[in-house]
């Protein structure tokens, strides 16, 4: 029994509160088991890759769209109304794909998620800061957003293989299964977060909110005024780490160093199983080496292995570096999240966090055209731009953010 309890408390170390039921609900939700498989069921659709790679554009464009009229939504009506939202139309979006059957259908299931995703993008970590300031812990925000990390990137080791292996024989019967369990979870998480329950004593009241103009304000008030989180809004999106990317360069990358095709899902497995360490593990770092140095290594560790990655040549070498580079930035989202945080008024945590991800989604967008282009003549070029751009924002910005000696 007690042996059980530690490894419960190791799992939950926030017991069965509002970041616990945020982590089983965000763990459910990213159990897409028909990932490894997505690009060949869209191809067995009739989709070219032209529009196939056009499904994530439009994610995008929708994410940008929408991050600050779901941001407002979430700090008016209700960051827990906002998050059953985001899993909400995440569902929905999953159900579409199911049913889906040329490109319009696969489109509309993009929408969906897209703005399902934006509802998501800041009222997840103001929900969980909210709860924590309510018990007065908002010193362990790096553990609390790391376990919601961790858990989406063990939902990730948990699927990928079970979705391979559930499409091996590619029928189309399989593919429909893998996304009829992943719709499945995503639903189940989307009823887990009717579980959560408000962390302040009192109700949440449209009438004691800021109007939406005033809340939108705010937040540009804070860009312009706070000098501290202003460095650490530049210095976040300079050292973006293009995960996205890196999932659409990689394969191409493994199999021309001689990494059997066989080995692409599994080396994305093990990516994953070390990302959940790596997201578990951000608070520990943290504490052990400061402020500073955790923040450095957090946002210059990904720039570093990419360029690894890019030299590598060996089939171990490419898929340890890989393994290594996916892992790593699992580091980066928990220590953010406790920084910048700290500078925001619970009223308008949504909104301002909103800000900062549409501006985040354009430079994304954006730089993806340019990785895009100078793959088609050199992966590895390619990689080995990705790390120079995260490296240098890393180095350039990282020394001139203010931060206390110790979180």
């Amino acid at each position: 029994m007690n042996g059980s309890r530690t490894w419960f408390r190791w799992l939950f170390p926030f017991g069965w509160g509002t970041v616990t039921q945020l982590t089983v609900a965000y763990f459910l939700s990213t159990l897409y088991f028909y990932v490894p498989v997505g690009t060949l069921y869209l191809r067995s659709r009739g989709l070219n890759y032209v529009q196939i790679n056009s499904l994530w554009g439009i994610i995008v464009f929708t994410m940008f769209l929408a991050e600050i009229p779901t941001g407002l939504f979430a700090d008016r009506v209700g960051h827990r109304w906002a998050v059953r939202a985001a899993l909400g139309l995440q569902f929905v979006g999953e159900l579409i794909y199911l049913f889906a059957q040329g490109y319009v259908g696969f489109t509309l299931a993009s929408i969906a998620g897209g703005v399902g995703f934006a509802f998501g993008s800041g009222s997840v970590e103001a929900l969980a800061y909210d709860a924590l300031e309510a018990q007065g812990r908002t010193e362990e925000m790096t553990r609390a957003v790391g376990q919601i990390e961790a858990s989406q990137r063990l939902a990730n080791l948990i699927a990928f293989p079970i979705g391979g292996w559930l499409v091996r024989y590619l029928a189309r019967d399989q593919f429909v299964l893998a996304i009829a369990l992943t719709a499945a979870a995503v639903g189940a998480g989307f009823i887990t977060t009717f579980l959560l329950q408000h962390p302040s004593s009192g109700a949440e009241r449209i009438a004691d909110q800021p109007n939406s103009l005033r809340l939108l304000k705010g937040g540009l008030h804070l860009l312009r005024q706070n000098r501290a989180f202003r460095g650490m809004v530049i210095l976040f999106l300079a050292t973006v780490p293009f995960r996205d990317y890196l999932g659409n360069l990689y394969q191409p990358h493994l199999l021309s160093a001689g990494v059997p095709a066989a080995w692409l899902g599994v080396a994305l497995s093990v990516a994953s199983g070390l990302s959940f360490l790596g997201a578990r593990s951000a608070h520990w770092v943290q504490e052990r080496l400061g402020n500073a140095t955790s923040l450095l290594l957090s946002t210059a560790l990904p720039g570093l292995l990419y360029l690894a990655l890019a030299m590598a040549g060996q089939p171990w070498s490419v898929g340890t570096a890989f393994c290594l580079l996916y892992s790593s930035m699992s580091l980066r989202r928990p220590i953010f999240a406790d920084r910048l945080n700290r500078h925001i008024e619970s009223q308008s945590r949504a909104t301002v966090l909103s800000l900062i991800s549409m501006v985040s989604g354009i430079y994304v967008a954006l730089m993806g055209l340019v990785f895009g282009r100078v793959a088609d003549f050199s992966v590895p070029l390619a990689l080995a731009l990705i790390g120079c751009v995260v490296l240098v924002g890393a180095l350039l910005f990282g020394r001139s953010v203010r931060l206390p000696a110790q979180a």
